[in-house]
C-alpha cells in the first residue's frame, strides 16, 4: 500500500487563521472534520493531507467565502518554515523556482511542481490536485497566491502573469475575486500553471530575503524537519507522532487517517509483523529518548507530550522498553 499522503500543519494553520478573520471560531470547524486542535501548535508537524482538504472545503461553506484559499494563501513566504527560507534564500528567481519544486515534496508528499520552457516563457506548473472538488479548489487558490508571491520577490507584489491556468471549473464564482479578476484565467485546465518571462529568471532575489535563511543541523541552528515518509508504516508512524501530544493516537483515528477500516489497518500492520499498540510504543520510545537526554525537559512534560494521562504510566512503559526508569536512563546519559 502507498504511503499516507502527509502535509505540514502550517497550511492548516493558515486556513484556520483565515477562518478566524471571518469571525468564525476555527476550533468548531476542526472538530467538525475530526482534526485534533493540538495539531495547530506545531507548524512542522505532519498530518494526513485529506484533513486539510476537508477543513478547507468545510471552511469555504461555513464562512460563505469561496475565496478562503486566496485569503489563507496570503501567508508570507518567510512564514513557511524551512521551505520558505530556502526558496527566499536562493540567489536568483530561476534557482528559487527550482528550490520551490524540489522542496515542496518535503511540505506535502504529493506536491509535484516543475518548471519548463515554452518559447519566451518559463512555465511554473503544479500537477493535478487530488481530492474533493470544494477542498481541492481552495488548496489550488492557496497555491496561486504562493506561486505569485515567489515570483513577486523579484518583480514586486504588483506583477501579473500573462495567463493563469486553473484546474478549478467554477468560473462564475471565482472570476471576480482578487487577484483572479485582474488575470487572464483559463478554467478547467489539467494543471495549475503560470508563464513567467525568461528575462526574469536571472534576476537576483533581495539580499535581505537571503540573510539567515539557511536551516541546518549545525551548532546554534535548527535541524530541518523530517520529510514525509515514502512507505505506509513510516507515514503512519509520523501520523502517530503528530497525534500523541493531543492524545488522539487511537487506532480508529489512525485508520481514518489512512483511509481504511480498523480491521484493514490491523491486517496491513500484521503483514509487517506489527500491531497498532506496538507501533505506538515504538514511536513513543523514539520520541522519549532524545528528550531524556535534555536535562531541561521535565519528565512529567515528556510523559504528557507522549500522550500519557499519568506520568507513572510513562515510567512503567519506559521500564519495559529500556529495562531502567526514565530518571535512571537520564542520569546514565548525563554521566556518560
Amino acid at each position: 500500500m502507498d504511503a499516507i499522503p502527509l502535509i505540514r500543519a502550517r497550511y492548516l494553520q493558515a486556513f484556520a487563521a483565515a477562518v478566524e478573520r471571518t469571525g468564525v471560531r476555527p476550533q468548531r470547524l476542526l472538530e467538525a472534520v475530526k482534526i485534533p486542535v493540538g495539531i495547530l501548535e506545531n507548524p512542522d508537524a505532519l498530518h494526513p493531507a485529506q484533513q486539510l482538504f476537508d477543513f478547507a472545503g468545510h471552511a469555504a461553506r461555513v464562512t460563505g467565502r469561496a475565496d478562503i484559499g486566496l485569503v489563507a494563501g496570503r501567508t508570507k513566504l518567510d512564514d513557511h518554515g524551512a521551505f520558505g527560507n530556502r526558496v527566499s534564500g536562493a540567489p536568483t528567481l530561476h534557482q528559487a523556482l527550482e528550490t520551490f519544486c524540489s522542496e515542496a515534496l518535503k511540505e506535502y508528499s504529493r506536491a509535484f511542481f516543475w518548471i519548463e520552457r515554452r518559447g519566451d516563457d518559463i512555465w511554473f506548473c503544479r500537477e493535478k490536485i487530488d481530492g474533493q472538488s470544494d477542498g481541492r479548489q481552495q488548496i489550488e487558490l492557496y497555491l496561486v497566491e504562493l506561486m505569485l508571491q515567489t515570483v513577486g520577490q523579484v518583480t514586486g507584489p504588483g506583477w501579473q502573469p500573462g495567463e493563469l491556468w486553473l484546474q478549478s471549473t467554477d468560473e462564475r464564482v471565482l472570476r471576480d475575486f482578487e487577484p483572479l479578476a485582474q488575470l487572464n484565467v483559463r478554467f478547467g485546465c489539467p494543471i495549475l500553471a503560470i508563464p513567467i518571462p525568461r528575462k526574469l529568471m536571472s534576476k537576483s532575489l533581495p539580499r535581505n530575503g537571503r540573510q539567515g535563511s539557511r536551516v541546518t543541523g549545525g551548532s546554534g541552528k535548527q535541524a530541518p524537519p523530517k520529510p514525509p515518509a515514502a512507505d505506509f508504516v513510516g507515514s503512519l508512524r509520523q501520523v502517530i507522532e503528530t497525534y500523541l501530544p493531543s492524545r488522539h493516537a487511537k487506532i480508529e483515528a489512525a485508520a481514518e487517517a489512512a483511509g481504511m477500516s480498523v480491521r484493514s489497518l490491523q491486517r496491513r500492520l500484521a503483514s509487517e509483523g506489527l500491531t497498532f499498540s506496538q507501533l505506538v510504543d515504538e514511536v513513543r520510545l523514539e520520541m522519549a529518548v532524545p528528550q531524556l537526554r535534555d536535562p531541561d525537559i521535565r519528565l512529567t512534560d515528556i510523559a504528557f507530550g507522549l500522550g500519557y494521562s499519568d506520568p507513572a504510566h510513562f515510567t512503567r512503559a519506559f521500564g519495559r522498553w529500556a529495562g531502567v526508569s526514565p530518571s535512571e536512563y537520564r542520569a546514565h546519559q548525563l554521566v556518560s
